[in-house]
C-alpha cells in the first residue's frame, strides 16, 4: 500500500516537473482578448465522478477559463493528470459566455477588483488561485490533503447578498429615510400644497407620491454612478475588498459620531448633519417655483423632488457611499436591484407622512412640529446605526 502512494506520488511529480517549467505564471486579460485567439486545442469541459482506484475523497473544483487561452489549456492538461489519480469533480465556467456565474464567484471568494477580468482562475475548498502556474503549484502542494479530508460542493448562490450584508444595507438605508433633511423637505411640500388648495386632498396626496418618486428616480441613478466610479476606482488601484469594507467602516463611524454630535450638541463645530443651512433658501424656492409656478403641480413636484435630491446630497451620500462598497462585487444588474430596495425603504416615510396627511390622520402643522421636537432624537438613532454598521464592516477587516 505505501509503495503504491509514493509510486503515485513520483507519477504525480514527473508531470509536474515539464508543466512547471515550460512557462511562468501567466494569465489571458478577457478585456483586451491577450491569449485568446482561438487556435487551442480547447478545454474538454468534463466533470469528473467518482471512480474506484482514485485516492481518497471528492475534491470539487470550480475552473474560470476562456476558449482559446493557452494557459487555461495548461491549467486543464494537469488537472485532467491529477484526476487519473484523485476524484476531482470540475465545474467548468466559461468566463465570456457565462459572466454571471463567474461574478458569483468573484464575489463569494472576495476576490480582489484587480484579479477581475483575467483567466484562469480556480476556486477550490475556501481559496482560490489565478494563473497557470500558481495555480499548478497550489494544487500540487494541497491535493494530497484535499483528497484525505474532502472539500465542500461550492455553492456562491445566486449573487445575492448575504444576511449579514443585508442587515448593513437596510440599516444604512433606514438612516437615510430618517435623515431631518428628507423630512424638512417633504414638509415643507405639503405645506405648500396645502396653502394652495385645502380642499384638494387628492392633489397633495399624488404630489407627495411625485415628489417621493422623483427623488427615488435621481437616487437611484445616483447610486449606479457611484457604484460604477467605485469599480472602476478599485479596478486602477488594486484594492482588495478587504481593505475597502475597513475603509468604509471607519467612515461610517465617523458619520455616526457626527450624528450623536447632533444629539449631544445640535449644531455646535459651526455644522450639522443636515443641508448647508445657507444653501436651505434656495432649496425651499426651488420647490415653490416648481409646485407653485407654470408647471402643473403633480410634474412639478416630480421635478422638485429631481432638484431638491441635489441640495440633499451632502446630508444623504454618506450613508450611500457605505452601501455601495457593499454593493461593488455584484453584477450591476443585481447591485441596481438592491440600490432600488435601498431608495425604497429611503422614501417609505415620506410615503408615509403623505398618505397620513392625506388620510387626516394628522396634519401638516403636527408633522412639522413632530420633526422640530424630535430632531436630536433622529440623529441619535442615526447616529447609532451607522456606527453599529460601521463596526460590522470593521471587524469583517480585521478578523
Amino acid at each position: 500500500m505505501a509503495a503504491s502512494k509514493y509510486a503515485a506520488m513520483a507519477m504525480l511529480l514527473l508531470l509536474l516537473i515539464p508543466i512547471a517549467v515550460a512557462q511562468p505564471n501567466s494569465t489571458c486579460n478577457l478585456t483586451t482578448g491577450s491569449c485568446i485567439n482561438g487556435q487551442g486545442t480547447g478545454i474538454v469541459t468534463t466533470i469528473y465522478t467518482n471512480a474506484t482506484g482514485k485516492m481518497g475523497m471528492p475534491v470539487y473544483i470550480a475552473f474560470a477559463y476562456a476558449p482559446g487561452c493557452p494557459h487555461c489549456e495548461a491549467l486543464d492538461s494537469f488537472i485532467m493528470n491529477l484526476s487519473s489519480t484523485y476524484d476531482i469533480r470540475t465545474t467548468y465556467i466559461n468566463a465570456i459566455a457565462n459572466q454571471t456565474a463567474l461574478s458569483r464567484y468573484l464575489g463569494y471568494y472576495k476576490v480582489p477588483q484587480s484579479d477581475y477580468g483575467v483567466v484562469p482562475i480556480l476556486f477550490v475548498n475556501n481559496t482560490y488561485c489565478v494563473g497557470d502556474a500558481s495555480c499548478i503549484s497550489f494544487l500540487s502542494k494541497s491535493i494530497a490533503a484535499f483528497a484525505k479530508n474532502g472539500t465542500p460542493v461550492m455553492n456562491p448562490g445566486s449573487g445575492n447578498l448575504g444576511g449579514l450584508t443585508i442587515f448593513e444595507i437596510t440599516g444604512l438605508a433606514l438612516v437615510d429615510s430618517i435623515n431631518p433633511c428628507a423630512f424638512a423637505v417633504l414638509i415643507f411640500l405639503l405645506s405648500t400644497l396645502f396653502m394652495r388648495d385645502p380642499n384638494k386632498r387628492r392633489n397633495l396626496l399624488l404630489c407627495g407620491f411625485a415628489f417621493a418618486l422623483g427623488i427615488f428616480i435621481f437616487y437611484l441613478i445616483i447610486g449606479l454612478l457611484l457604484l460604477t466610479g467605485i469599480k472602476a476606482a478599485l479596478a486602477l488601484t488594486g484594492l482588495s475588498n478587504a481593505y475597502i469594507y475597513g475603509a468604509f467602516g471607519a467612515f461610517a463611524i465617523l458619520l455616526g459620531i457626527l450624528n450623536l454630535k447632533d444629539y449631544f450638541a445640535y449644531g455646535s463645530m459651526g455644522f450639522v448633519m443636515e443641508v448647508p443651512r445657507k444653501w436651505r433658501p434656495r432649496m425651499l424656492a426651488t420647490i415653490e417655483k416648481s409646485v407653485l409656478g407654470s408647471l402643473a403641480s403633480i410634474p412639478g413636484a416630480f421635478i422638485a423632488g429631481v432638484l431638491v435630491t441635489a441640495f440633499l446630497l451632502p446630508c444623504i451620500t454618506g450613508p450611500y457611499f457605505v452601501a455601495g462598497s457593499l454593493l461593488k462585487s455584484l453584477p450591476l444588474g443585481t447591485a441596481a436591484i438592491w440600490l432600488a430596495y435601498y431608495n425604497l425603504l429611503f422614501i417609505l416615510p415620506m410615503l408615509v407622512i403623505t398618505a397620513l396627511v392625506y388620510f387626516s390622520f394628522t396634519s401638516v402643522e403636527k408633522a412639522s412640529a413632530f420633526r422640530e421636537k424630535n430632531i436630536r432624537k433622529l440623529h441619535l438613532i442615526a447616529g447609532m446605526l451607522l456606527i453599529l454598521v460601521g463596526i460590522i464592516m470593521f471587524y469583517s477587516f480585521v478578523a
